[in-house]
């Protein structure tokens, strides 16, 4: 199964994600970052894993807002960099893969974001995403949600929004969101907009690393730097899988 190429997908800008992340960015023709939704700070909106020589490493940008986290919007939250988190992060991303055949292309990519002056987490998330995608020759569109009026506080509303702004006729989503977009009066929306809803079943094909256990769920960071951008090409184009809102 194929999707159309007016297309659409919807996630929260997180930290360095994983492969399943750019499954999504490849397979779209808009991609919009859902900016103006709760930070979550046990989330991946400021963490993510890389694999060290003992196992993952847990990389976590500080964080902090005016009025507390509690109840901030993602694009509200600013970086903590009061904290000597950038020198650390690099050091672990340098230590950890500085021996992989394809450290000495991808590293630089990293270092230059990590080390610039930016101010709020989004705008961090985002460079680094836009970044890798770009590495990747994705023909992706990007879009931010705070910067869209959609004068919608029902979540589907909103999705449904987005692609219509956008002229989008299917939208690609994780199954995580079966959950809420599997019931009749969800589904009607959809149909009554001319939407098609359809499913990621991203199932990642292993890949050499440097241990003989293949560890999944690591940030992209961990495919590029053993495979390269061909190598990490074609295991997304492996890992992808979908499946129809029936």
């Amino acid at each position: 199964m194929h999707l159309n190429a007016d297309t659409c997908a919807i996630m929260q800008p997180t930290y360095l994600p994983w492969l399943g992340y750019f499954d999504l960015i490849a397979n779209v023709r808009e991609f919009i970052f859902l900016d103006d939704v709760k930070f979550n700070k046990s989330s991946y909106h400021h963490q993510n894993k890389i694999l060290g020589a003992n196992g993952t490493i847990v990389l976590s940008v500080p964080t902090r807002a005016k009025n507390g986290r509690l109840g901030s919007l993602i694009n509200e939250i600013d970086i903590d960099n009061s904290v000597r988190w950038k020198k650390k992060h690099l050091m672990s991303i340098e230590q950890s893969y500085k021996k992989a055949p394809f450290f000495g292309e991808i590293y630089h990519h990293i270092e230059d974001i990590i080390s610039s002056d930016i101010i709020k987490l989004s705008d961090l998330n985002i460079r680094l995403i836009k970044s890798f995608s770009s590495i990747l020759m994705f023909k992706t569109s990007f879009h931010s949600a705070s910067n869209m009026e959609t004068l919608s506080k029902d979540k589907v509303e909103k999705l449904i929004k987005f692609c219509k702004i956008h002229e989008c006729t299917s939208y690609f989503t994780p199954m995580g969101s079966l959950d809420y977009l599997d019931t009749r009066e969800n589904k009607e929306l959809f149909n009554s907009n001319d939407i098609e809803v359809f499913f990621q079943n991203f199932k990642i094909i292993p890949y050499v690393q440097k241990k003989i256990e293949f560890t999944p769920y690591m940030s992209i960071l961990d495919a590029l730097m053993y495979c390269g951008i061909d190598g990490t090409r074609a295991i997304l184009k492996k890992s992808h899988n979908i499946s129809r809102l029936k």
